[in-house]
């Protein structure tokens, strides 16, 4: 069974607010998991959003995140820009039962995301 989850990325320099829908794995742990593969490819902050896409060769992007009407998590990940750029990341969940969004975690440190998700993938 697919977990299907739309990704977005926010703050990252010279680049719009974009959305990308991934089929399958969209819950925390897989989504840490992408995410930790992501900074395994390169760990400048700033970067992230590049390394996240040469390593999910199957996202697609959305013009929206409503787009993708189907999806049971989404997360919002967001570059930090200052004297040490960081990125951050919220999760939210739609249940099955009912149409709205309940934030699931967040915001916080996408390092935190992963060790809290997948503490033994270490980026």
């Amino acid at each position: 069974m697919a977990t299907r989850a739309v990704y977005t990325f926010s703050g990252f320099p010279g680049l719009p607010e974009c959305n990308y829908y991934l089929h399958h794995d969209g819950y925390p742990t897989g989504a840490a998991l992408r995410f930790s593969a992501a900074l395994r490819h390169s760990c400048e902050a700033t970067s992230f959003l590049t390394s996240f896409l040469n390593t999910q060769h199957q996202a697609e992007p959305l013009a929206s995140k409503e787009h993708a009407a189907d999806v049971e998590y989404r997360y919002f990940v967001q570059l930090l820009l200052g004297n040490d750029p960081r990125l951050q990341v919220q999760c939210w969940r739609r249940l099955p039962e009912v149409s709205c969004w309940r934030s699931r975690c967040g915001p916080m440190a996408l390092i935190a995301f992963i060790q809290r998700f997948f503490p033994c993938d270490q980026p």
